[in-house]
């Protein structure tokens, strides 16, 4: 009785010091890891560099931050490399007017501008992504989709002024003055820090994760950005350095615009 006491004695210690082992090093590493899931922290970077036709004038580029959660799924049974991820997240991002740094002349009133309006926007997403994962890293698919709250309000270069085109006015003032400029709508209130539009608001994503501990991750992601069109009000419109005062309401143009996100994930 004593001799089995003794081994098992002996057996219990030598498995407590296996498990302390591998409990030192990276979890993920053993064969377990099969039937692990996550819940991951997030904080990300972005940049949006606007090339929509309407906005690419008056704001050129937007940054931000978003913070993020989302659960990981353990691999699927499909295959055991792929694995699907669902969670959200909420952030800031800033829209920069440009500079113009230009003197206006109206019928009623003379200005000086030195850029167009900046506002900010308040993302609020859902996310869904699906992994590809290898040993240290996985590649990935996403989606999002949800609203941004905008804060101030933006000028925007618009197709159509009442029921004349622009082309007209432009067509004009390049016979006039011999050059080409960009026509642009002027908001008709100032930009203030209220809530003015909620833009529906969708992702799609390509990204890529590297693992720098068994805790912490590095993400990098890409993809494109959808937001909805809205009703908004003008007071006039700029066109080089003059300012013609004509109220107009406009379907402001929807947006469609690349981004760009680093960030770091930490698993809980």
């Amino acid at each position: 009785m004593k001799k089995i006491f003794f081994m098992a004695m002996i057996s219990c210690v030598a498995l407590s010091a296996s498990l302390t082992s591998l409990a030192s090093g990276d979890w993920r590493k053993g064969i377990w890891n099969r039937d692990v899931s996550e819940n991951l922290l997030s904080l990300n970077i972005e940049a949006l560099p606007i090339i929509t036709e309407a906005f690419k004038n008056t704001t050129p580029w937007a940054g931000g931050f978003n913070l993020g959660y989302e659960y990981k799924m353990r691999p699927s049974i499909i295959h055991n490399k792929i694995s699907f991820g669902l969670g959200g997240h909420i952030g800031v991002s800033r829209y920069f007017g440009k500079s113009i740094s230009t003197p206006v002349y109206g019928h009623n009133l003379d200005q000086f501008w030195d850029h167009y309006k900046s506002y900010t926007e308040i993302p609020i997403m859902l996310d869904a992504n699906v992994y590809w994962n290898f040993k240290r890293s996985n590649l990935f698919i996403g989606v999002s989709a949800g609203i941004n709250l905008m804060l101030g309000q933006r000028d925007a270069s618009l197709e159509m002024i009442d029921t004349i085109n622009t082309k007209d006015f432009e067509d004009a003032y390049k016979l006039t003055h011999n050059k080409e400029v960009d026509m642009i709508s002027i908001q008709k209130d100032a930009n203030n820090v209220a809530l003015n539009h909620i833009l529906l608001t969708f992702r799609g994503m390509i990204g890529y994760t590297y693992e720098l501990s068994q805790d912490w991750s590095l993400r990098v992601k890409a993809g494109v950005e959808y937001q909805g069109k809205y009703s908004d009000e003008f007071k006039g419109y700029h066109i080089d350095s003059d300012y013609i005062d004509r109220y107009h309401n406009e379907d402001s143009p929807s947006m469609l615009n690349p981004f760009f996100s680093i960030g770091i994930v930490y698993s809980l």
